[in-house]
């Protein structure tokens, strides 16, 4: 670069001489742009990741499409595993192999969180969009938090949270059981269970289906959802918030924001005047005991109550969707095969027997069951792109320039349904987890992510979905109803990939419904 400069001051000199001033100053003026473009564009003798060029002020946004993880897989079939392509005016590099993801993704320098209009209504606050010191933080204390309760695979309260959610089985076997084998939509009664599992774990507090703030949480939720999914633009195209349609999703977002804020903080009134700082009920009494600690020490941290705030929106929200939509998922797989419904079905009554629910303990000597579970988590993709990381400064990675503030995407739609790594991938085969008749995970598949920034849930989603899907099986036959087509695997694309909504018919296997 500093040879290149050298030859154009250079050329300046010449055209001072040889040319009139006005024709020197728009020379000038162009190699000085053309150096600047040079300097954005080439910071490094590396090259930038390949990728489509786009359109003018809107990149690549057009030709995104409704299945936009569908678009990206194409897009990784033209450029590589690697590659780069501009939304609006943002720099998103996408990464389509599981030893890229994990290469980057274990480097602090892609640990921070894209700055877009939607994650500014956040204000900085929260675990999930959150980074930097603040993420660190907080992230250090959700993890001692999580292992006190029980939500991780070391701790002492890892007996009392399986306790809270075979509770909550029970509930949702009961609710099933009084349908009578009638159709019914499967996601609002997971739904419901799910959110008590959470919402105990979390704040103490559980939903009976007539509770008007529950329905209206998942309302907001739910709502929610669809609507970041209307609001990408808006994140790549800060002026189309000035525009009627993207003004109503960037406001509708703001507002449900708001109102859930408003809920929580209701919740945390509510448990500081019951705080008893010897007898800690769940996460906000937690947090609440921290916050004072830190404010009676003058510690500087970032705990606040808007903090908290966020972070019980964050917690409650990603955990009810992830299970909700993952159990979901399991149903309308194994109602279009009831050849591996009935497989599990019989590892279940050969190990646990028809006489108790499934527990954790039985888990390990379920390979089929657990290979089952795992499948569903390759094949449903529920975050077919991952959450998106951003890079903390300039940075080279697999041979290219990556500059600072650049959106990495990881692609787990394309590497979980990569032939090359699973054959015949768009089949639901729980075998490919089998090695010898054990469970047997290749370091490819990667439902939670990995890194710095993994899942914080992954471990009670996991005991959530065997305990859930376990409980199901062991007590009911899944048929789609008489007369209807099987549901289909084509998802609908939000921030999550959901199915299409759809019937079962739950019949008793037993006479008498267990309960624990």
């Amino acid at each position: 670069m500093s040879l290149f400069v050298n030859y154009t001051l250079q050329l300046i000199q010449f055209l001072q001489r040889y040319f009139p001033s006005s024709v020197t100053l728009f020379l000038v003026f162009f190699m000085v742009l053309f150096l600047t473009r040079l300097t954005f564009f080439c910071g490094s003798r590396l090259p930038l990741p390949p990728g489509p060029r786009g359109l003018p002020l809107l990149g690549s946004l057009p030709f995104l499409g409704r299945d936009f993880h569908l678009t990206l897989t194409s897009l990784a079939r033209s450029y590589g595993p690697i590659y780069q392509m501009f939304l609006g005016g943002k720099r998103v590099v996408v990464l389509n192999e599981p030893q890229m993801v994990r290469q980057a993704f274990r480097q602090h320098v892609f640990s921070g969180r894209p700055d877009t209009e939607l994650t500014k209504l956040l204000q900085g606050y929260g675990i999930i969009n959150s980074s930097g010191a603040l993420w660190r933080e907080q992230r250090a204390f959700l993890h001692c938090i999580m292992r006190q309760f029980g939500a991780k695979n070391i701790g002492p309260g890892k007996a009392a949270l399986e306790t809270k959610v075979k509770d909550q089985v029970s509930e949702f076997l009961y609710g099933i059981s009084k349908l009578n084998g009638t159709p019914y939509r499967p996601r609002s009664t997971i739904a419901r269970a799910v959110s008590n599992v959470v919402g105990s774990l979390l704040m103490s507090v559980t939903y009976s289906k007539e509770d008007p703030r529950f329905t209206r949480l998942l309302e907001l939720i739910e709502e929610g959802f669809r609507l970041l999914t209307l609001a990408v633009p808006v994140n790549f195209i800060p002026v189309l918030r000035y525009i009627p349609g993207g003004n109503y999703a960037y406001q509708k977002i703001k507002q449900n924001r708001e109102e859930t804020a408003a809920y929580f903080q209701e919740v945390a009134e509510e448990h500081k005047h019951t705080l008893d700082p010897q007898d800690l009920r769940d996460f906000v009494d937690a947090y609440l005991v921290q916050l004072q600690e830190n404010q009676n020490d003058n510690k500087e941290s970032y705990f606040s109550e808007m903090q908290l705030l966020q972070v019980m929106g964050d917690i409650f929200s990603a955990g009810l969707e992830t299970v909700t939509s993952t159990l979901e998922w399991a149903i309308l797989f194994l109602v279009r095969d009831l050849d591996i419904q009935t497989r599990v079905q019989e590892e279940l009554d050969t190990v646990v027997g028809r006489n108790r629910l499934p527990s954790l303990a039985d888990q390990r000597d379920l390979p089929y069951t657990e290979a089952t579970i795992l499948e569903v988590l390759r094949r449903a993709n529920v975050i077919a792109l991952g959450n998106a990381h951003a890079t903390l400064e300039d940075t080279e990675f697999a041979g290219y320039h990556i500059p600072k503030d650049t959106h990495v995407l990881p692609n787990l739609w394309a590497i979980h349904m990569d032939p090359k790594l699973w054959s015949e991938p768009e089949v639901f085969k729980p075998e490919r987890f089998l090695l010898d008749g054990k469970v047997s995970k290749p370091d490819f598949f990667m439902p939670f992510s990995v890194g710095r920034r993994v899942c914080l849930g992954d471990v009670l989603t996991k005991m959530e979905l065997f305990l859930f899907l376990t409980g199901l099986l062991h007590q009911f036959n899944l048929r789609v109803p008489e007369g209807e087509e099987p549901p289909s695997t084509e998802g609908v694309v939000a921030v999550s990939l959901t199915p299409k909504p759809f019937h079962v018919c739950a019949s008793q296997r037993n006479k008498t419904l267990l309960t624990v």
